[in-house]
């Protein structure tokens, strides 16, 4: 092995490509295949990050031209050989450099965290005579020796902040031999395992049993077909999960369990940790970047044994996988936003085909591209149709119009408000869903008509009470209450719209003696304010809990008996072809929160629109009856599963670019298309065309072959790029995305 095969750590096109890096005498012991290298690159050999890929005994280039790489900052391996195929797999799937596939797989800091302690050095000769000539002057370097003759391994961090110094005088100390600099990794333990009872195997019903069984049959039979497990909200597939993982364990092999963000719960974590203890480590969004790598090195150094997470837990680097767990697979947030945009699922199957590992998949309401999978044989399926407590709740469609008819001009239905009522009356809890944040929606003139609107973007501002501000939900800038129009100055401003604040305002006007909660991003902001409203609810400390998303799934509560939903129309008006699907999970989810125990739930559904195949369905708890509905939809408007989607977006500053330049990419697309025939949409605006000054539009293309689909894209992207410049815009492509913006 003469030289190393090296993506250098750049995100540009023209840089995506294999460097050929001579190997020097000196580490030629330590180096391995996907380890972290600094090399000279470029004529002025600027040091940067690169990869190691592989290695070879021949090159193209003139040995002459070859640079020695300059060192190796790290003793270990970040990626393995299954790694590396996998970015090399998502480069080509999802049409980004494999230097961003190595950047999303590796964590976001590579090092452990460590601290610097200072002691004196006592075994200097003549060291208390130092000491004392050194006290004798009053400087800086005097007072760093005060504090560490009245404490020993005090850290550095301490001793500036005390002071108010800089290093110099202790850098000085040492070295002059006077104090003594050592080195402590500190150790993040942001779970206590100690706050987690030990808790057994619980008895499964029989069709627990009969999936569990299935699942495991499939394991030993080896077949490597991903298994949908359909299991309707309260039917106990947490604990089917669980006793897979402990006969996976037995193998010898470990395990990834995935959650959506917003159900990585307490309540999810204290299952896992409760059943398997310290085999546990869970990573997610709201640790620090060191924490996130804290995990991923327990789970690198075989240090546990199973990793729960949101969605980067995927690339837990684990040598022995035995199995992949995807909770709630049917949620868009598996899908990523940014580059690159690979879907979850996708990633899960090509690491399952590549380690041999067993993919499940588990849905209340899977989507519709899973089901239709298992229908046509690509998956297996396994259903548990029954809750554990055989107890659904009665779930109630609520016609807003006609509460108008009858002069109810109120958020909320008689029949909601009289339920709230009892309930409280009852000493249980209820559960209020409203999928927008804020106080209210617009802020508008009622003289004028005018509505006042974000500068950076063109939605209206939504009003938030308690900062009595106005805030764009999209760019975050914020505006101050106008006590006159500022285009009639006319002093008849009204807010219009309900958010999640609005509903709070409302039940404490209408029952003050409730203990009301709100979780929504704004109440979630801080570190564990999220796991501390779910615990004082758990515990009973609130009465009712107003939130968006954030509370329709992964939450089990016992003395939950009533669920409201304020507005089942928000998902249902978004453009999206998936809105129906979206809407139809989003109900049953968020009414799988009421009677978990062994009181019957009751479920309260308001909406403008109840005839909707989506609510009716959400309402008869209707999976498959929806699923056919929706399919037939599908195939007669050839979107996915039926067909592929490539979005594309184009966004700039200056809106004659951005136009341009979609004009012209729709120009070429329309002329190649003539030997395709793929459907190519209009240009048209994005749903909202302009965010944080970026002006945006679109085209969408259909077709049925995904490969001959993406070469068309690329193929005619780089045309735009050749004969424009496109160096102000941003090129936006996505196959099959979670919404079309």
């Amino acid at each position: 092995m003469k030289y190393a095969e090296i993506i250098i750590d750049i995100t540009n096109e023209n840089v995506d490509k294999i460097f050929h890096y001579a190997i020097p005498e000196n580490i030629k012991e330590k180096i391995c295949l996907g380890m972290r290298v600094f090399v000279p690159f470029g004529k002025g050999n600027r040091i940067r990050e690169g990869y190691i890929i592989g290695f070879t005994d021949n090159t193209d280039i003139d040995e002459k031209y070859i640079k020695n790489i300059y060192s190796l900052p790290d003793e270990y391996a970040i990626f393995n050989d299954n790694m590396i195929e996998l970015a090399k797999f998502m480069s080509d799937k999802y049409y980004c450099s494999l230097s961003e596939c190595l950047q999303c797989i590796m964590p976001k800091i590579i090092k452990d965290k460590t601290n610097k302690y200072a002691n004196i050095n006592y075994e200097m000769s003549g060291i208390n005579e130092v000491i004392k000539n050194i006290l004798e002057k009053n400087n800086s370097q005097s007072k760093v020796l005060k504090i560490l003759l009245k404490n020993q391994n005090i850290s550095i961090y301490e001793i500036k902040n005390i002071l108010g110094i800089s290093l110099s005088p202790i850098n000085t100390l040492e070295k002059n031999g006077v104090i003594k600099i050592t080195t402590r990794k500190i150790k993040r333990d942001f779970i206590n395992l100690d706050d987690y009872d030990k808790t057994n195997h619980l008895k499964l019903t029989i069709e627990q049993d009969n999936a569990l069984n299935f699942i495991k049959q499939k394991i030993y039979e080896k077949t490597y077909k991903p298994i949908l497990l359909h299991g309707v909200t309260g039917s106990g597939k947490t604990e089917v999960y669980l006793q897979l993982i402990d006969e996976v364990l037995r193998t010898g092999k470990k395990a990834i369990v995935l959650v959506p963000e917003i159900s990585l719960t307490p309540q999810t974590v204290e299952r896992f940790i409760g059943r398997f203890g310290k085999k546990v480590s869970v990573t997610h969004s709201r640790l620090s970047d060191g924490e996130r790598f804290e995990q991923w090195k327990k789970a690198k150094d075989n240090k546990i044994d199973i990793m729960v997470g949101a969605r980067s837990a995927i690339f837990t680097p684990f040598e022995n996988l035995g199995i992949i767990i995807i909770d709630e697979e049917h949620e868009s947030t598996y899908k990523s936003e940014s580059t690159p945009k690979y879907d979850i699922k996708e990633v899960a199957e090509k690491i399952c085909n590549l380690t041999g590992a067993t993919l499940v998949l588990g849905s209340a309401t899977p989507s519709i591209d899973t089901y239709y999978k298992t229908q046509k044989g690509k998956y297996d399926l396994v259903y548990i149709n029954n809750r554990i407590n055989n107890n659904m709740p009665d779930i109630n469609v609520i016609d807003m119009r006609k509460e108008l008819e009858k002069g109810n001009r109120s958020i909320f239905s008689t029949s909601l408000f009289e339920a709230i009522k009892e309930n409280l009356k009852n000493n249980m809890q209820t559960i209020l869903f409203l999928n927008r944040r804020g106080h209210s929606t617009f802020v508008s003139c009622r003289k004028c008509g005018y509505v006042l609107e974000c500068k950076n973007c063109n939605v209206s501002y939504t009003y938030h009470l308690k900062e009595h501000k106005l805030i764009c939900h999209y760019c975050n800038s914020t505006e101050n209450v106008p006590n006159i129009c500022p285009s009639c100055s006319s002093k008849y401003i009204k807010y219009f719209g309900v958010g999640t604040q609005k509903i709070e305002e409302q039940i404490k006007k209408y029952f003050k003696d409730a203990r009301v909660m709100r979780m929504d991003m704004d109440t979630t902001s801080k570190k564990n304010s999220h796991q501390n409203i779910l615990e004082d609810f758990k515990n009973h400390k609130a009465d009712i809990l107003i939130g968006t998303q954030m509370i329709a799934k992964g939450l089990d509560f016992k003395k939950v008996s009533l669920v409201g939903v304020i507005a089942a129309d928000i998902t249902l008006n978004t453009g999206d072809y998936k809105s129906s699907e979206n809407t139809f999970q989003l109900l049953t989810q968020v009414a799988g929160r009421a009677g978990r125990a062994d009181i019957k739930g009751k479920v309260f559904i308001q909406t403008y629109n109840p005839e909707h195949y989506s609510i009716v369905f959400a309402k008869n708890n209707d999976y498959v009856g929806f699923y056919k509905k929706e399919i037939l939809e599908r195939k007669i408007m050839f979107y996915p599963p039926f067909s592929n989607i490539f979005f594309i977006m184009i966004c700039g500053e200056d809106e004659n670019l951005v136009m341009n330049a979609i004009k012209f990419l729709h120009k070429i697309m329309t002329y190649y298309n003539q030997k395709t025939n793929f459907y190519i949409s209009d240009v048209a605006k994005a749903y909202i065309y302009k965010v944080n000054k970026q002006y945006r539009y679109k085209i969408l293309i259909k077709a049925k072959e995904e490969t001959r689909l993406k070469n068309f894209v690329l193929y005619c992207v780089s045309i735009l790029k050749n004969k424009m410049d496109t160096n102000k815009l941003n090129i936006i492509l996505s196959l099959n995305p979670s919404y079309i913006q």
